[in-house]
């Protein structure tokens, strides 16, 4: 059971609005998503100002500013190889965006995709990455837990396994496998032709929608011989 350390780092973005969405985070991954993904149970647990959060502890870390180009958030792993989620609020909010959506949407990303190496094979033997909250990204497709606008995630169904029907999505936007929303976009590797980007219609016209230099998008249609370590990194300074 992955015990969650939530942490404000952000400047500007209260605490009491992240602890405000709390009940939200354990309802949507304990209730919601975990009968779809068969993840483990989590809690969640509040790291007080200028304390350490307990070891071995996944972390979900609230920023000001994205540490990475084009990136509202994105989860990836601690120097100790226990993942971790960014959530860039400034970045969000001038995106107009929800922060609260953005938080989930890397959340149930890091539940089902824990060490961000599963992708799913389709009958014409293409591979997508295992980015649940991607194809049905939007505030739009969110849904409210209490008062907490929570992200929409894909279900097994989405990647069109053998034995695939019914719902594709949670709340039942997508009609079928496969389908990238208009705000959303997917990836995937097709043999022949090394990783591709489908971007919906929305999606298509932000600037969020490139792969920017670094980010995992870009980076899976980079060879790892060609991969250089990032001087970025975040620490508390609380």
């Amino acid at each position: 059971m992955p015990d969650i350390s939530v942490i404000n780092e952000s400047t500007t973005y209260p605490t009491a609005d992240i602890q405000g969405m709390m009940a939200a985070f354990t309802q949507q991954w304990n209730h919601d998503l975990r009968p779809v993904w068969g993840v483990d149970a989590a809690t969640f647990t509040m790291v007080p100002a200028g304390h350490a959060p307990a070891a071995r502890t996944w972390w979900l870390v609230f920023l000001d500013d994205s540490d990475q180009a084009g990136a509202l958030a994105y989860h990836d792993l601690t120097n100790d190889g226990f993942p971790i989620s960014k959530v860039f609020v400034k970045t969000i909010l001038a995106a107009k965006s929800s922060v609260s959506v953005g938080a989930t949407h890397e959340l149930c990303e890091m539940a089902v995709d824990p060490w961000l190496n599963s992708a799913y094979q389709d009958p014409k033997g293409t591979f997508w990455a295992g980015e649940v909250c991607d194809p049905v990204e939007d505030d739009q497709y969110g849904y409210s837990i209490g008062t907490t606008l929570v992200t929409d995630f894909v279900t097994p169904n989405w990647f069109a396994h053998q034995h695939a029907q019914t719902a594709m999505d949670l709340k039942g936007h997508a009609r079928s496998a496969f389908e990238v929303l208009s705000g959303g976009y997917a990836q995937k590797f097709d043999p022949t032709h090394g990783w591709q980007q489908v971007t919906g219609s929305k999606a298509a016209q932000s600037a969020y929608s490139k792969a920017e230099p670094g980010s995992r998008r870009e980076r899976r249609s980079r060879k790892t011989e060609r991969w250089e370590r990032s001087d970025a990194k975040w620490e508390r300074t609380k």
